[in-house]
């Protein structure tokens, strides 16, 4: 029997202490019915997150690992999966990290030691914004980030497709597609998700 979420959702963890990820993947199986699938290396996961036939509605990665970091995990998903919410796990000593990573644009971070009646509350409404939006499982191809960038710079399809040795219907159909991955009706709301990913600046055409 699913609680709490309506559909079976599916989580990305990231964690380099194996008991950590167990302990996590179980509490959260149980408390919210939900899929967890756990990764010890922050490359694993983001390699997993760039294939658009991988579900995920939630990223939770801790910061401090070998390897790439959580804040370098989370500026890489959000050129593939710019909307994609992501949980911040960070040890006590690591609250400017934390607040670094909401300027990243995490939604929320927790520290350790993880206490269940804080992680599940704040999963559970991570993963409500994950759920209510298709376009979490959806991640943008390399063609589509380059339009998209060209698009909040101001470009008309004609301008793009002349940059890009692309006909104007390709970029009419990038258009149309990262629209539809991205929930958004207009050019401004492009460019507001542009924003987010850093691929452009308030204020510059």
């Amino acid at each position: 029997m699913q609680a709490r979420t309506e559909v079976r959702a599916r989580i990305c963890f990231v964690d380099d202490e194996p008991a950590v990820r167990k302990i996590v993947r179980l509490t959260l199986e149980e408390q919210l019915a939900c899929c967890v699938r756990c990764f010890d290396r922050a490359e694993d996961c983001l390699r997993a997150l760039s294939d658009d036939q991988a579900s995920c509605q939630l990223l939770i990665t801790d910061v401090k690992m070998p390897g790439m970091d959580g804040l370098t995990l989370l500026r890489q998903v959000r050129q593939v999966r710019p909307l994609l919410p992501i949980l911040v796990i960070t040890g006590h000593g690591d609250v400017p990290m934390a607040v670094e990573a909401l300027k990243a644009g995490a939604v929320d971070f927790v520290q350790k030691p993880l206490n269940e009646s804080v992680l599940v509350p704040l999963v559970e409404s991570a993963l409500k914004q994950g759920l209510a939006s298709g376009f979490s499982s959806q991640p943008l191809t390399q063609s589509e980030t380059r339009v998209l960038q060209l698009i909040a710079d101001g470009r008309s399809n004609r301008e793009i497709a002349t940059d890009l040795h692309r006909s104007i219907r390709t970029i009419e159909r990038h258009r149309y597609q990262l629209m539809h991955k991205l929930d958004v009706s207009t050019p401004a709301g492009l460019t507001k998700v542009a924003l987010a990913m850093g691929l452009t600046s308030p204020g510059i055409p």
